[in-house]
């Protein structure tokens, strides 16, 4: 039986409790990684024999370093005052008074590791007592995880994880294992662990056959230690006053964790519309005054356009009908003495092209002024650079 398929069990128990016994003819295996299973599996047992095999093979072990005994203790360290108490799984003495911790976590959030730092440094707080010297026997942290810790380490199932100063431990005394379950049943379908004999991961093939209800290889049932686990885990061992306290445990776990996203979710939605409102202004305003300013251009173009055409219009009229007018003269003078006509001619068309050059001067002028009124500079500069009064600006 796996997470999901142990919470399933849980919430048919809450509605109906014989709902158990419909479970345990579906199932062979009660979910070894809950709180409540592995306990009474790993610590209820008289010789601890599944236990310390287990721990001996995730810590790699051997020789002279094997554990061979271990003394279970009082799982809970009280917090003074205010601090907040510290409930370890399973907590033991080793024959060689090395204290060992073993935790499992079914599920990963973001202060697990906060956590495992407060769990060990509650145990290292207990080791010295008063007039003794401050001198710390081997401490081991186990933890079991039914999730992911060190996704930078695909391959990597088993992570010793050490103080380290310039290379080396700098307190080899302390010793933090992760076991990522999860991880290692991955590899093992994909290939990448089948070569893998060490005693670590056949325990944990041992515990892949209860979680995901396999067949059991003929190398498990050949070891002794593994066909003990496998029995001790059958759900039909479990009474049902162990899954009502299971229940419990994870209602009163949900309702935190609703509680938690609800005042998170309301916090985080405040926090979000004040932040996105500040920024969405500034970009709007920033958006908008560029809208602006290209439209504006765009629309006085057009306008100037249309205002200097009109403009020009008239007066190329007026220019053209003053040399008609001088053509019509100088036409009228032909029959006259040639050189009064000529000169006449001569002197029309000088006084028209001036005429014409003073109204390209002030049209220019007038286009300048009106640009420089509609970029806003100031009415005496404007009259300084174009040469026009201001109510002739005023009136463009």
């Amino acid at each position: 039986m796996n997470r999901t398929q142990h919470y399933s069990l849980l919430r048919a128990m809450e509605i109906d409790k014989k709902n158990l016994l419909k479970y345990q003819e579906i199932y062979n295996y009660a979910y070894i990684l809950s709180d409540g299973i592995f306990k009474i599996v790993f610590a209820e047992e008289k010789d601890h024999t599944l236990l310390i095999s287990l721990v001996n093979a995730m810590l790699d072990l051997h020789g002279g370093e094997t554990i061979k005994e271990i003394t279970l203790e009082m799982q809970e360290f009280p917090g003074a005052f205010t601090k907040k108490d510290c409930i370890v799984d399973i907590i033991g003495t080793t024959n060689a008074g090395e204290r060992v911790l073993v935790e499992v976590q079914q599920q990963g959030d973001e202060f697990y590791r906060d956590r495992v730092e407060y769990y060990m440094s509650r145990v290292i707080e207990n080791q010295v007592h008063t007039s003794e010297k401050y001198e710390l026997p081997r401490i081991y942290f186990l933890g079991l995880l039914d999730f992911t810790l060190f996704p930078e380490e695909p391959q990597k199932y088993i992570h010793h994880v050490d103080e380290m100063c310039n290379g080396r431990k700098f307190f080899p005394k302390i010793q933090k294992i992760f076991v990522e379950i999860e991880k290692f049943f991955r590899l093992e379908e994909k290939g990448i662990t089948t070569n893998d004999n060490s005693e670590a991961a056949q325990w944990l093939r041992a515990i892949k056959v209860t979680i995901n209800e396999e067949p059991v290889p003929e190398k498990i049932m050949q070891n002794e230690t593994f066909r003990r686990l496998l029995d001790s885990v059958k759900l039909i061992n479990f009474a049902e006053e162990l899954f009502n306290c299971e229940v419990k445990n994870v209602t009163d776990l949900m309702a935190e964790h609703e509680i938690g996203f609800a005042e998170g979710k309301k916090e985080g939605h405040a926090e979000g519309f004040v932040q996105g409102k500040t920024e969405g202004h500034a970009e709007g305003h920033e958006a908008g005054l560029a809208e602006g300013r290209e439209a504006g251009l765009v629309e006085g173009r057009a306008e100037g356009f249309a205002q200097g055409k009109t403009e020009g219009h008239a007066e190329g009229r007026e220019a053209g009908l003053a040399e008609g007018r001088a053509e019509g003269f100088a036409q009228g003078k032909t029959e006259g003495h040639a050189e009064g006509r000529e000169a006449g001619r001569a002197e029309g068309f000088a006084q028209g092209k001036t005429e014409g050059l003073n109204e390209g001067e002030l049209k220019k002028a007038r286009e300048i002024a009106k640009g420089l009124r509609d970029d806003g500079v100031p009415m005496e500069i404007i009259v300084r650079r174009s040469g026009l009064s201001e109510d002739e600006i005023s009136k463009l």
